[in-house]
């Protein structure tokens, strides 16, 4: 039995929540002389009237928070904080369409970072401030965030908690689970304040870096700029977004190993991350020998474009410099490959994750060694820890309903008229939170606003199946979910 008044109360500390963020926003406006108040000032009165009407529904509830709850609270949040998340788009004038203003909401939060505006130069600070926060506040976990910093369930902290890193190899920190999230959530802050600052230091203003910094470690990809960090011609700022993307894109709980418990060896030994940094270096070393041999690059300049091209894709960050169509077409078959793989698990980049690869093949490798000693056992092992059939029947269905989703998508964009390419590339690079296109119609530099209202829909859905990794949008849709046993 789903404990409506339980989640009422939950889902209205989350619209405080986001009313306070928007808050933060109007701030922004204020500071720099943005006299439109109403651009965010009435989201968040219409924030704080649903907040107060949900605590009010929520009165005397009972404090006991079942699985199903969780799962419920967690897809519910993401789309109500996209619905009201559009709305400063929408009442400041800067979009009118409200497929576009979701869309561009749903991809601040998922930290997919594409984007239907073609002036992002010309919007407002607070704008640009909003579109910047809603990654960063995405990247970790909006569910995440309240279970760290507004525990009130009890035992129910641990439900939230799953339900939000489902499939992550997040792990418990600490026994408890309020403090797991604290940890993480305190490396994440510390390690985006060592990005701006770093960003600062390589020339960025301070409002750049500031935003910059916030899209960097949440691996979203907004930028404040519609030439994104081409805008500003530097090599230096460039090598600085590609370390902090590679880093964001480690599992947190090894980043929580290394800085604070300075188990420096346990790190190093991670298959998940030898095998995601074997991947990464094959590709750039890939990427770099293409652009010499086929397109007179030297050295210097096509291992920096090469780098920061694939990490940027494969942490799903998305951060553009190169228009990497106009590459020979092997690379673009390469990029679509790495979108689709993401980074590792319990990370902020999105995509399959680099685990469940690796799974895949050691499954693969062992099916080979039965079929030629069928008697032999040849246990499954990562990190020394052994494999369960439950883990890889888990990781064969997850990667069949991905490739499904993707299919169908792309049947459906291919029915709108975009090429295969094209409609391969927009349900990739939706699903795994990548954000530029990989296609000739909708490319690296180009914005998504040309794409019809059914099409955003369809890849605003693919958006928040892959942040949630499937399982936790997917299980309310399901009779099951609903009966009491």
């Amino acid at each position: 039995m789903i404990n409506i008044r339980l989640f009422a109360q939950v889902v209205g500390s989350l619209l405080f929540l986001e009313a306070f963020l928007m808050l933060t926003a109007l701030g922004v406006g204020i500071y720099y002389d943005e006299t439109n108040y109403f651009t965010f000032g009435l989201p968040i009165a219409i924030a704080l009237l649903l907040a107060i009407l949900c605590r009010y529904l929520g009165r005397g509830a009972v404090n006991k928070l079942g699985r199903r709850d969780g799962f419920l609270i967690l897809s519910s949040t993401w789309v109500i904080y996209s619905l009201l998340g559009m709305l400063p788009f929408l009442v400041g004038g800067h979009l009118t369409n409200v497929f576009e203003a979701f869309f561009e909401s749903m991809s601040g939060f998922t930290t997919t970072g594409a984007s239907v505006f073609t002036q992002i130069d010309a919007l407002p600070h607070s704008i640009l401030w909003w579109r910047s926060l809603m990654h960063w506040i995405g990247g970790m976990g909006i569910v995440f965030f309240t279970v760290a910093f507004l525990p009130m369930l009890g035992s129910g902290d641990q439900q939230l908690f799953s339900a939000e890193s489902t499939g992550l190899k997040i792990g418990k920190l600490h026994p408890k689970i309020t403090t797991t999230a604290r940890w993480l959530w305190s490396l994440y802050l510390l390690l985006t304040l060592s990005c701006i600052g770093a960003y600062h230091f390589g020339g960025m203003t301070i409002f750049d870096a500031v935003n910059h910094g916030l899209s960097t470690v949440a691996t979203g990809g907004f930028s404040t700029h519609q030439d994104s960090i081409a805008y500003f011609q530097s090599s230096r700022i460039e090598w600085i977004a590609t370390l902090f993307m590679f880093i964001s894109s480690i599992n947190f709980a090894l980043l929580y190993l290394f800085f604070v418990k300075r188990r420096f060896r346990e790190v190093i030994k991670d298959g998940e991350l030898r095998f995601f940094f074997s991947i990464i270096s094959l590709s750039v070393l890939f990427t770099t020998v293409i652009l010499i041999l086929y397109h007179n690059e030297s050295l210097a300049e096509a291992l920096r474009k090469a780098t920061f091209t694939v990490v940027s894709l494969s942490s799903t960050t998305g951060f553009t410099t190169e228009n990497f169509m106009l590459w020979h077409p092997c690379v673009l078959l390469l990029t679509l490959a790495i979108s689709a793989m993401g980074a590792c698990a319990g990370s902020t980049s999105g995509g399959i994750k680099a685990v469940r690869l690796l799974t895949a093949y050691k499954l693969a490798l062992c099916e080979f060694r039965r079929m030629l000693h069928p008697r032999a056992v040849f246990p499954l092992r990562i990190n020394n820890k052994i494999i369960t059939s439950e883990v890889g029947r888990t990781v064969f269905v997850y990667c069949a309903i991905c490739f499904f989703l993707i299919f169908v998508g792309t049947v459906i964009y291919v029915a709108m008229g975009y090429t295969m390419l094209d409609a391969v590339s927009l349900c990739i690079t939706s699903f795994s939170n990548v954000g530029p296109g990989i296609g000739h119609q909708i490319g690296p530099l180009d914005a998504w606003n040309t794409i019809p209202d059914a099409g955003l829909l369809l890849s605003s859905l693919l958006m928040l199946a892959g942040r949630l990794e499937i399982f936790s949008l997917m299980l309310p849709f399901f009779p099951d979910f609903w009966k009491d046993k």
